[in-house]
């Protein structure tokens, strides 16, 4: 018998607040933070650095994920952290008069990647929690669309407002106040998220000493590595997006590269433009109607295998334009956005197939982040060598070895066990 306590709000109303909440610190931390260094005169060696090693805790927040589990409902996570955020990003706007402003903004940003990644985790467990399969599958592509309006209106916009700030109350105080703004939104979310939310699940084991949380912690892990399948699961996982990272890695230096050098010469805003503008639009559409797609046939061996052709296949673009370098850019452009609708679109496939098959158990949200880290890391490891390959190979070869690369996703698709079909992951 599920604790769920269901709430009867919509489930569009608290995932539009929710994944906006998600999208604000990562596109403050991914973006806007190298941005604010690099005006304040920052070297270029330690903004990369130390920019990069803020983001860690998003790819390691599975190791917390356990404890999720033990204290609490996920919405109190949730308001908490939004709470927390908009605290540490008020310290930051105010850590920037201080001298030492570099240390003290890097050691909050970092406090903030913690509170984010735990906002994102207890948000995953209440999506797991209150939603059946098909309403999961359903609202996955909402999900996008909301995190991706967040990373626009508080990645460039601010950005933007911050230098116009700037022309008339200096530096400081122009990513002072763009720092506020985040403080603020945080603050505001929080409070929508503490009335709006869904419990989301209470804990499954209440624990209440430290040798029975590490009891418990154990638990979850033993509990994952015993499920059935898991070892093909995790190699399909890892061979769905062999091709897809290496590819979407190297696309943006193809296109800046010279023609001499096998590229297709575009400028830095040309490659700025069709990449995080038209290929962000329609990656989001393709990702929003993924998850009609499926909810209206189920997750099943057709529509995996529908979905892992739509976006492999795709992939073929980028060994067109590496063959002929034609010089049109505007057809190039619309080859692009066309292939990252089709990204958008396939690579849902793996977070459906972690919902259905590996996300069901005793411990939902552990197992459905111990499995995003494999996902995430699918994608980092592969993306690690493309730039050794692509330089080796030559932009045309590399791009053969792309196709080739989308052959194991294709294989695993059709052999990967599928047995929850029928399975509602929320009662």
């Amino acid at each position: 018998m599920s604790e769920i306590t269901t709430n009867k709000i919509a489930p569009l109303n608290w995932i539009s607040s929710t994944w906006i909440a998600s999208g604000i610190p990562f596109i403050a931390l991914s973006s806007t933070a190298a941005i604010m260094y690099d005006s304040l005169g920052l070297p270029d060696d330690e903004i990369a650095f130390w920019t990069s090693f803020i983001m860690l805790p998003w790819a390691l927040k599975f190791l917390w994920a356990p404890l999720l589990e033990m204290f609490m409902t996920k919405r109190y996570f949730v308001y908490v952290s939004q709470f927390f955020l908009g605290a540490l990003f008020a310290l930051v706007s105010v850590s920037l008069i201080a001298d030492s402003f570099f240390g003290l903004s890097i050691g909050l940003f970092t406090a903030i990647a913690f509170a984010a990644a735990t906002q994102d985790l207890a948000a995953d467990g209440i999506y797991i929690n209150e939603l059946n399969q098909t309403e999961q599958q359903q609202y996955m592509g909402w999900q996008v669309v909301f995190k991706n309006i967040a990373k626009v209106l508080f990645g460039p916009a601010l950005v933007a407002l911050a230098f116009v700030i700037e022309e008339s109350y200096g530096l400081k105080a122009a990513w002072m106040t763009i720092m506020m703004i985040y403080a603020l939104a945080m603050m505001l979310l929080g409070v929508i998220s503490a009335y709006n939310l869904p419990v989301g699940g209470k804990a499954v084991h209440t624990v209440e000493s430290a040798p029975e949380a590490v009891v418990i912690y154990w638990d979850v892990v033993v509990q994952f590595f015993k499920k059935q399948n898991l070892a093909i699961g995790l190699f399909f996982i890892f061979f769905y997006r062999l091709a897809e990272a290496q590819a979407i890695k190297i696309a943006p230096l193809f296109f800046t590269a010279t023609r001499i050098e096998g590229g297709l010469a575009f400028d830095q805003e040309e490659t700025n433009f069709t990449f995080n503008v038209l290929g962000v639009i329609a990656f989001v559409l393709g990702s929003f109607v993924s998850g009609y797609f499926v909810a209206a046939r189920t997750f099943n061996r057709k529509t995996l295998l529908f979905l892992c052709t739509a976006m492999n296949l795709s992939l073929i673009i980028y060994a067109y334009l590496a063959l002929f370098q034609p010089v049109d850019e505007m057809p190039i452009m619309l080859m692009v956005a066309f292939q990252h609708f089709c990204y958008g679109f396939g690579l849902l496939a793996l977070v459906f197939f972690i919902l259905q098959e590996i996300t069901p158990g005793k411990y939902r949200l552990a197992y459905f982040s111990f499995a995003s880290a494999v996902m995430y890391l699918a994608y980092i490891i592969p993306a690690m060598f493309s730039g050794l390959l692509s330089e080796y190979m030559g932009f045309y070869d590399f791009y053969i070895w792309i196709l080739i690369c989308t052959l194991p996703a294709y294989f695993m698709s059709a052999v990967v066990p599928l047995k929850n079909i029928h399975h509602a992951t929320a009662s």
